[in-house]
């Protein structure tokens, strides 16, 4: 039974994503936009760049 609800509650949330999927992909990358800009202005767009890579890089290789 509480299989059956934690489907019904995923496919629920899915369908609500999936409805709204134009807004939720506009605001994103509003918020990307803005937070990119910010980190420019302040000067430490490269820093947050290389950090994230690193990071990104460690996450990959830890996989592989």
């Amino acid at each position: 039974m509480i299989s059956i609800i934690a489907i019904a509650v995923l496919v629920l949330s899915c369908a609500l994503v999936l409805s709204s999927l134009r807004m939720v992909a506009r605001d994103t990358c509003q918020t990307l936009y803005e937070a990119a800009l910010r980190a420019h202005q302040s000067g430490v767009l490269i820093q947050r760049t290389a950090f994230a890579s690193l990071w990104l890089m460690i996450f990959t290789l830890s996989y592989v």
